[in-house]
């Protein structure tokens, strides 16, 4: 058995959008699982001669919550992973490990202005930090955060509710989102066009802004070169790519 590995049991299963499931689970054994916000777990999903296929999916749900593990998931065309985990019934128990992941927020960076770029389920290791982040910005004053999410439509939109809510609650806190295929947008917090597209209107500092990419990796190549080209260098761009095999740098 490998480290840290345990079963998890469905307790909760929801559409957010209409592709992407949210799934709820516990410990089989009743125990916390403690992580950090931004972190992942790894399913071990059954496959055939006895095989074990590796799935990574960031946790949605706060530190402060360990006794469930949250996660969204988007399918993936012909994915192996998605139909295990679009069928699975409720009581249904697979076996994971983890927790595991270097996207997480450091301490000693709070008063750098971040900002977090996601595309769809990418927002879900964001959503863990909240918590963080409302901590950071209610202590210190040179703290800023800017989430950018980019989706296809406005019925793919994750959490908006959320994010802005600590929008409307702190004064240096923003969350934009950018359609790439809506005609209309409705809200003031909607921009057309890809995320990465919102680099330029932020005027960063890449002497001391500090970047986190999490999703699609067209995105994340196409921002790395953006923010390159910008003067950052790699020491202030964490980035997580959504793949079949998890890659995190």
């Amino acid at each position: 058995m490998e480290q840290n590995q345990f079963n998890v049991k469905l307790i909760d299963r929801q559409m957010l959008t209409p592709s992407v499931l949210q799934l709820r689970f516990v410990r089989s054994d009743n125990l916390p699982c403690k992580f950090k916000a931004g972190q992942f777990i790894t399913f071990l999903l059954p496959h055939e001669n006895g095989r074990k296929i590796r799935r990574s999916y960031s946790l949605a749900n706060f530190p402060e919550q360990p006794y469930e593990l949250e996660m969204i998931i988007a399918p993936v065309y012909e994915g192996f992973a998605t139909k295990i985990l679009f069928d699975l019934q409720l009581g249904a128990e697979l076996q994971c490990t983890g927790p595991q992941g270097r996207l997480i927020l450091r301490d000693e960076e709070a008063s750098a202005h971040h900002i977090l770029v996601a595309t769809g389920t990418g927002l879900a290791p964001y959503r863990s930090m909240l918590p963080t982040i409302a901590r950071w910005l209610e202590n210190n004053q040179h703290a800023k955060v800017t989430v950018l999410l980019g989706v296809r439509y406005v019925v793919d939109l994750l959490y908006v509710e959320e994010f802005l809510a600590y929008a409307k609650k702190y004064d240096r806190f923003n969350f934009y989102a950018y359609l790439s295929r809506e005609k209309t947008l409705s809200q003031s917090y909607q921009y057309s066009g890809y995320v990465q597209s919102a680099f330029e209107m932020l005027h960063l500092n890449p002497n001391t802004d500090v970047i986190y990419l999490c999703g699609n990796p067209h995105m994340i190549d196409a921002s790395m070169d953006t923010l390159q080209k910008m003067g950052f260098n790699t020491q202030n761009i964490r980035r997580e790519k959504y793949t079949s095999v998890r890659v995190v740098s």
